[in-house]
């Protein structure tokens, strides 16, 4: 059926160091952007644009931090699961290729909505699409893990 191979510690390492940067970056990108006064009020702007809120009830910083907070869990979900998820198949669980696929998949879906956002501007916008870039590329190299176990 499927081969079963007990997961590489080189992988391991990569996989939590790189979610780690990953989370540290995203989480000093939303520090940076809750802190600026300029953001907020282009933030400001744009919502009331869109209708969301009126000139007479404008959205207040605590609206702002809200939706800064959502946007950053929302963000963050991906690495942290994967992180932990990793862990828990180094101790107690075997590799499979389910687990690579599925991985891939989100991994890839994480690199997306990060891309997306465009911010060019920041230097921690770089580091977390490098940080996936990496984290792709150590899941796909686990596929050859698994291959080099079936050849023997």
């Amino acid at each position: 059926m499927d081969s079963y191979k007990k997961f590489p510690k080189k992988q391991l390492y990569i996989i939590l160091v790189t979610a780690a940067v990953v989370i540290f970056a995203s989480s000093l990108d939303v520090l940076m952007r809750v802190k600026d006064e300029a953001l907020f009020l282009l933030w400001k702007e744009q919502i009331i644009a869109f209708g969301a809120f009126t000139q007479e009830n404008p959205p207040t910083l605590d609206d702002y931090v809200g939706a800064e907070l959502f946007r950053y869990l929302f963000k963050i979900v991906t690495p942290v699961s994967f992180g932990l998820l990793t862990y828990l198949t180094h101790k107690k669980l075997t590799l499979t290729r389910i687990y690579i696929f599925i991985w891939t998949v989100l991994l890839v879906g994480g690199l997306a909505y990060t891309f997306f956002e465009l911010s060019f501007y920041s230097v921690f916008y770089y580091l977390v699409v490098g940080g996936y870039v990496v984290l792709i590329l150590t899941v796909l190299s686990l596929l050859e893990e698994l291959n080099k176990t079936k050849k023997l």
